[in-house]
């Protein structure tokens, strides 16, 4: 009787069991990211002052997968020693074919105040440091419909260090 009364309940978890697993399948799929470089640029201010500092922090993403993955976002604090954090959200939407690395530039600025001005020497060589995550959607049909339904959205952490040079040109206007 017990053997009966176990196989029961194997038959009736089973269903969940096989779900679970589907739902986990691919986890090993996702993205890889790699740092390659934070390039910042001083952004003069009246007079000729400098008044903030964009960054673009470049970022390959690579699919090791052998089906294509759609990215959503990327989640991101890049953190300049002495100057300031940023926190943002960029939207990547596109799809990364399989084992063909992508170069994206992530955006970043930091206003420089007056106190940080007179407390700094922007000659320096600044150290930078970039954490985050890359939320995307598992590959195929089952990928698909999870990410949809808002149940299952998984996300690459990366982070990423270095250091740098202020550029003290100012971008040419439109």
């Amino acid at each position: 009787m017990n053997v009966d009364h176990r196989s029961q309940i194997l038959v009736r978890l089973l269903p969940a069991l096989l779900l679970v697993a589907l739902a986990l399948g691919g986890c090993d799929s996702g993205p890889r990211l790699r740092t390659l470089e934070a390039r910042p640029v001083v952004i003069a201010g009246a007079e000729g002052s400098p008044d903030a500092v964009q960054y673009g922090i470049e970022v390959e993403i690579l699919n090791p997968s052998d089906k294509d993955v759609p990215l959503e976002r990327l989640d991101y604090t890049f953190t300049v020693k002495d100057v300031g954090v940023f926190e943002g959200r960029w939207a990547v939407f596109r799809t990364l074919p399989p084992g063909v690395p992508a170069n994206v530039v992530i955006p970043a600025s930091m206003v420089l105040s007056p106190e940080i001005l007179e407390d700094i020497d922007l000659d320096r060589v600044f150290s930078w440091r970039i954490e985050g995550g890359l939320r995307y959607q598992s590959p195929g049909l089952l990928g698909q419909i999870l990410f949809d339904a808002g149940i299952r959205r998984p996300t690459e952490d990366f982070t990423g260090s270095g250091t740098f040079r202020l550029d003290r040109s100012a971008p040419s206007e439109p």
